[in-house]
Parts: C-alpha cells; structure tokens; sequence
C-alpha cells in the first residue's frame, strides 16, 4: 500500500513539473512575442507626437504623450516577464567564470547612465565563480540597475566588492539611499514588489525576484543589508 502511495505522488510531482514547464514555456513565448508590438506602438506615438507642433494640438500631443509613457510601462513589464521566464528555463551552463571581467562588461552597458548620473564607481578585485556565465550576468546587470535607482541623482557612490569564502564566493553590490527597513528585506525580492523611491516606479518590480531564481538556481543564496556607510548592500553567495 504504501508502495502505490509513492507512485502515485511520484506521477504527480512528474505531472506538476511537466504543467510548470508548460505554464513557463508558454509565459516567455507570450512575453516575446508581445515586446514588438509594444515597441512600435510606443515609437509611433512618438512620431505623432514630434508632428504636432501648432499650438492647437497641445492636447493631442499630451494624450500621445500618455499613450507613450503608458505603453512604456507596459514594455518594461513585458521585457521583465519575459527575462524571468527565461532564466527559469535556461539550462544551468557552469564554467570558471571571470567575475572582473563579467562586470567590467556590465558596466560598459550602462555607462551612459552612469555618467549621466556622475556616479563615482569602486569596483575591488573579485574571486572567480563557478556558474553560467549569461545568468551570473544578469544578476550583476539587476543589481547594478538596482542601485543607480536607489541612488542620489548625482554624485552617488557605488562599490562592488567580493571575497572568496570557505563555503565559496561572496559578491555585493552597495550604494547610497535609503536604508531598507528590516521587516522589508525579504518582501522586496518577491515578484512585482517596489522599494518606496519613487523613481523605482518605471520599473516592473522583477529584478530583485529574478536575481533570487538565479542565485538559487545555483544554490546561493541573496539577502540585503544595510550599507557599511548608510545605504544598502546586496549581497549573494555561490557554492564552491
């Protein structure tokens, strides 16, 4: 009896498996195919926009111009569906990583924001990891991100740091701005959860959920903490 009690949750966990695999198979297709409308309707609304220049069309190009912003909002949401499905379903790839240069790489990306910003950036030495490289990437991308929208507009200052423990590598990501509450540290690495900066409000609320799957895809762990002066530091660690 209890042999056909183990079957039978077995074909179940393998059914629930296979209906999760479905379920995000079909979310990363529907995020995909989404983006390109989206973003033709959002340059178009932009084109109309530009057109419209007597006078007499203020009105028009203030509801082109709310069309866009809301079309916007609804992009980001979709990329961000659509990058958390993904590194869901990415097969784990691991090979010693260079975290220097993987970062290094991550930071030419958003260097224009970075310089618009002013951002004054202290990157230490950082050990090598064991993992996939493209998803390793992504969480460094997300946090990164993460930090120039907490940050002060201008003159932030930013640190990326890590060391090499015994139970494996330790990487964080820390900057200025308002220290996390302690009873809100683990709600902000679930889905479509919004630290209170308002400038965050662009965003979908994924990065921090997607940078959690990576890590513990990996078997790591993430958490945050408040910075060594003031601020916030993400950290996550990775198995040897």
């Amino acid at each position: 009896m209890l042999e056909r009690e183990v079957e039978r949750l077995t074909a179940r966990v393998q059914e629930l498996e296979l209906e999760n695999a479905r379920v995000e198979g079909f979310a990363a297709v529907a995020a995909h195919e989404l983006v390109e409308p989206l973003v033709m309707t959002e340059a178009y609304a932009s084109i109309l926009t530009d057109r419209l220049h007597e006078p007499e069309h203020a009105a028009s190009r203030a509801d082109l111009q709310a069309i866009g912003r809301a079309v916007a909002r609804l992009r980001l949401l979709t990329e961000s569906v659509l990058r958390e499905a993904r590194s869901r379903a990415h097969p784990l790839e691991r090979r010693v990583v260079s975290v220097d240069a993987l970062v290094a790489d991550c930071l030419t990306v958003l260097a224009p924001e970075i310089a618009a910003r002013d951002c004054r950036l202290q990157v230490d030495e950082l050990p090598e990891a064991q993992a996939d490289e493209a998803l390793l990437s992504g969480v460094f991308s997300n946090l990164l991100i993460n930090a120039l929208k907490y940050s002060p507009r201008r003159g932030a200052r930013i640190r990326v740091g890590g060391s090499a423990e015994a139970t494996g590598p330790r990487y964080f990501v820390e900057s200025e701005g308002p220290t996390i509450p302690q009873d809100e540290r683990e709600r902000i690495f679930d889905s479509f959860q919004r630290g209170k900066d308002e400038r965050r409000a662009q965003g979908a609320g994924l990065g921090l959920s997607i940078c959690r799957q990576i890590v513990g895809r990996h078997g790591g762990t993430i958490g945050v903490e408040p910075g060594e002066h003031g601020g916030n530091r993400f950290f996550f660690t990775l198995p040897r």
